[in-house]
């Protein structure tokens, strides 16, 4: 069963690697980008249900978060290396719906993937319902 279709986007390709293994054995559909341009492009395609930006709360990250949550309603789940909660703060009012930060473990990953999917599924039902 397909548990949904996420957007991995980093620049380090062993990060995206383990991502997309790790994703796709639970299940999920996954795309990998390695720009936050190419990130920003693919969200406009109504395809994911969530995007992970690994990409260290850069500035270019953050201004991503901002054109993807413009055009789009899917999840997004920062990944950094900076634990500080002012890069964590501006992730959020970027649009992020999460933030994790490195090193992080493979349950803790799935586990906000899957709750930030879960939520982007019962959002699109009630939509659907009010329709």
């Amino acid at each position: 069963m397909r548990e949904g279709s996420i957007l991995v986007v980093s620049n380090e390709v062993s990060i995206a690697r383990a991502l997309r293994l790790t994703l796709a054995a639970k299940g999920y559909e996954v795309t990998t980008a390695e720009s936050t341009t190419e990130a920003v492009d693919l969200s406009g395609s109504g395809k994911h249900d969530l995007v992970l930006l690994d990409n260290d709360g850069s500035a270019a990250a953050l201004e991503a978060c901002r054109q993807i949550r413009a055009r789009s309603g899917m999840a997004i789940i920062i990944i950094s290396s900076d634990n500080s909660e002012d890069k964590k703060a501006r992730a959020i009012l970027a649009g992020a719906d999460g933030y994790m930060t490195k090193p992080f473990g493979v349950v803790d990953i799935f586990a906000l993937v899957r709750a930030n999917t879960r939520n982007a599924k019962m959002a699109a039902n009630s939509e659907a319902l009010v329709s």
